[in-house]
């Protein structure tokens, strides 16, 4: 009997997935509550962002260039362009940024133009300077004035 249980119990153990390491905790928004941050969760795994695709793969591509993505959710900055694909926020190993995806690198530069006009529109204005980066038919949005983080995403989606 007492193997029988002890077999029962190193199945379920086997059968049952550890926990993964904090990674939730890590990319949550600091400064959302529990639940926003619980929602913004169940919605980038359920993959119901329109972008869920592009960002994926945008993640596997920054990786193979130096950039580790621990972390993708929807993004904030989702429906602020017509024709906007949709938007994603990542983090990285190197810090946090958005990365709004159009539907082709026309569409993008000529967003790219509008925000990178001065004076910037008062949407992107948060206190603190904004960096932008184009490439292809995204944006990056670089908060806070991340010059070095701007600096190393422009560098590795420079490389082949």
């Amino acid at each position: 009997m007492r193997t029988q249980i002890a077999f029962y119990f190193l199945v379920l153990c086997a059968a049952v997935p550890a926990p993964l390491p904090a990674q939730a905790t890590d990319c949550n928004d600091p400064y959302g509550s529990p639940k926003a941050n619980a929602v913004a969760e169940q919605q980038w795994e359920n993959k119901s962002s329109p972008v869920y695709v592009d960002a994926t793969n945008l993640a596997r591509d920054l990786g193979t260039r130096g950039i580790k993505v621990e972390c993708i959710r929807r993004s904030k900055e989702e429906h602020l362009f017509e024709g906007q694909k949709g938007a994603a926020w990542f983090k990285t190993n190197q810090g946090s940024f958005e990365v709004w995806f159009l539907p082709d690198a026309k569409a993008a530069a000529i967003v790219f133009a509008k925000v990178t006009a001065r004076p910037a529109p008062t949407f992107l204005r948060s206190g603190s300077s904004e960096l932008f980066i184009q490439h292809e038919n995204i944006v990056f949005h670089v908060s806070q004035g991340d010059q070095t983080l701007a600096a190393n995403l422009q560098r590795a989606l420079q490389q082949p």
